[in-house]
């Protein structure tokens, strides 16, 4: 008879443990409500995308619960991460979407924030959200190199808003004259005013560009000057992403620290403290959902934007765009705000 050894005995126990806990997961959500709190008001982009998530979710779950929206505005949806982050039971019943520029505000040390995004389950991201600077075609400036050698007047919203800070920002690291007008209600003032000729040019999305202002790019009506995101975006391959700027290495460390918002985009998390049997239920679902052709083909039928990243890869993304230095983040701040 062959002896039984301690090391066996536990790595057998502990298998067994685990395939209990991954069952109990299992059968966790079977008849469950999950309520998926949402940052903004509804009819936004961030209300678009997941509330198509809490409609497509749930199949992907074992034991197929139901997930129930729930808008929770207020500070840039700083509101609901701090509701997350503090006063919801860690039960994994409750999911949320909130504002990619958090993770910014939390670097830059914005008091309204009182949670830390490392510390948030990362499930999934359905799509980046890629911003950019747009020129009318009216101005002389066509590239972020003609930026340098001319002034452009640009809309924004208001000062340490990203279409206040982003070009403020790239301004001050290349020299490009960017003058910021501000007062512009959101994205669809800025473009108003860019197009009555109130100002030369403004702040956009890709998404915005692709397909409620597709006609600016098809009739040649504004030139895409600069990408706030990590890397080019497949529609703009000939427009630099605003990390390609830096001539430092701090400059780069904190370019790329605006950037990563991009990278978060439309991504759902659960609070802190969630078992983690749990979570990798739901990051488990969440990409399975991402791997159906089927939601891909749903997305893409109403005009939107499919950028797919897993719950890890995300998670990784998020804990190495925060691993930056008190006196650059001192830096940061002088650059990307008045």
């Amino acid at each position: 008879m062959r002896p039984v050894y301690l090391s066996q005995f536990f790595a057998v126990a502990a298998g067994s443990m685990m395939s209990a806990s991954l069952a109990l997961a299992n059968d966790f959500y079977d008849k469950k409500q999950i309520t998926m709190v949402i940052g903004y008001n509804t009819g936004g982009g961030y209300d678009i995308y997941a509330r198509i998530i809490a409609s497509a979710l749930p199949r992907y779950i074992p034991g197929i619960p139901t997930i129930v929206p729930r808008n929770m505005p207020g500070a840039g949806s700083a509101v609901a991460a701090n509701f997350l982050a503090g006063a919801v039971a860690r039960d994994g019943l409750t999911i949320g979407m909130i504002g990619q520029q958090l993770s910014l505000a939390q670097a830059l040390n914005d008091p309204v924030v009182k949670f830390d995004m490392r510390n948030f389950n990362w499930l999934g991201r359905v799509a980046s959200n890629v911003e950019v600077t747009v020129a009318w075609h009216t101005s002389p400036v066509k590239s972020i190199a003609d930026a340098i050698d001319h002034e452009v007047t640009l809309a924004a919203t208001s000062a340490g808003s990203t279409s206040h800070a982003m070009p403020l920002l790239v301004s001050r690291v290349t020299g490009a004259k960017f003058r910021l007008i501000t007062g512009y209600p959101g994205i669809t003032g800025g473009g108003l005013a860019m197009e009555r000729g109130e100002t030369q040019g403004t702040h956009a999305t890709v998404d915005g560009l692709l397909f409620a202002k597709r006609n600016w790019l098809s009739e040649g009506k504004v030139s895409v000057l600069v990408q706030y995101a990590m890397q080019r975006h497949p529609a703009f391959p000939n427009t630099p992403a605003m990390t390609e700027l830096g001539k430092t290495n701090d400059e780069k460390a904190i370019l790329t620290l605006f950037a990563s918002p991009a990278e978060i985009g439309r991504s759902v998390i659960t609070p802190p403290g969630v078992p983690a049997q749990l979570v990798e239920t739901l990051r488990n679902s969440f990409a399975a959902m991402l791997d159906d052709p089927a939601f891909e083909a749903d997305l893409k039928s109403k005009n939107l934007t499919f950028e797919p990243m897993k719950g890890t890869e995300l998670q990784q993304l998020i804990s190495t765009a925060l691993n930056i230095s008190p006196a650059l983040v001192e830096r940061a701040k002088y650059l990307g705000r008045d």
